[in-house]
Order: structure tokens, then sequence, then C-alpha cells
């Protein structure tokens, strides 16, 4: 986002958005920012129905982690082709964060510590069409027979 604007004792949230022209599974997902950011989420969006379904959150985040959240091969989120990702920053320039060195700045996009960045690095698996349907068509097999108590 080379517009981040956060103001003196304020907040503020970005939003960035991906989507493949294939199907994907999402391998891991690590959010990116400096001392002001707070939280990240990632979502997918089906256009078809309308639908949002939250993948990860990550809340009371902290520049010292900057970890990746890796996702079990058996769960990692499968990404049909068109579904969009929607990617979610918040940022605290506030007294309240305790990782703020000056509340009264205003805080541009930038690679400077001083600075915020709102993007995140995910990992995916690239798909065709016949591996993405027997992906699902396992994990479809495999929910059916935990419910039906066969496992």
């Amino acid at each position: 986002n080379n517009h981040l604007i956060i103001p003196p004792n304020g907040y503020t949230m970005t939003q960035g958005f991906h989507s493949f022209d294939h199907p994907v599974r999402l391998d891991s997902y690590q959010p990116h920012g400096h001392l002001r950011m707070n939280a990240a989420s990632l979502e997918i969006f089906y256009p078809a129905t309308g639908r949002t379904e939250q993948i990860s959150q990550i809340s009371k985040w902290s520049a010292i982690w900057h970890h990746s959240h890796i996702y079990h091969p058996d769960e990692a989120p499968l990404v049909p082709t068109g579904a969009v990702l929607v990617i979610k920053q918040w940022y605290d320039n506030t007294a309240a964060n305790p990782n703020n060195p000056d509340p009264d700045q205003w805080v541009y996009e930038g690679s400077r510590t001083g600075d915020e960045m709102s993007h995140a690095w995910i990992a995916v698996t690239h798909l065709d069409d016949e591996g993405y349907e027997r992906l699902v068509a396992e994990r479809k097999a495999k929910e059916d027979r935990a419910l039906a108590g066969n496992d």
C-alpha cells in the first residue's frame, strides 16, 4: 500500500486483494508491518456466492515476531479459480500502543522501522482443476467419515 498514512494519535486499516486465474492451496501466511501494526487477517471472498471466509486472524501482533503461520497440508485453505484473497491490517498510532515510539507523528508507508508497511507473504501450491477437485473430494470424504463415526 503506497498510500498508507496513519494520523497522529489515530488508527487506520488497510486492505489488499489478490486473485488467481487457477486454483491454489494456501500453504502459509506471514503478515508484515512495523511498530504500529497491531492486527492482521486473511480472508477468502467467493464472488459467485458473496460469502467471505476468514482464514487467519492475528490479534495483538508484535513487530518482534514476524512468524509464518503454516497450514497443515490436510487443512490448508483451498482457493478456487476467481476467489479473492483479502488481506487486512490494523494500525494503532496512539499512546496506548506500547510499541509506538511517538504517537504525535504522522506515519507514512516506507521501509524504515519508524515508517509502516502493509503487506504479507503467502506461500501457495498452484493446482490445476483436476488436482483441486481431487483435494476437495478427499476432504469431503474424510469429513463424511468423521461425521458418521467411521474414522
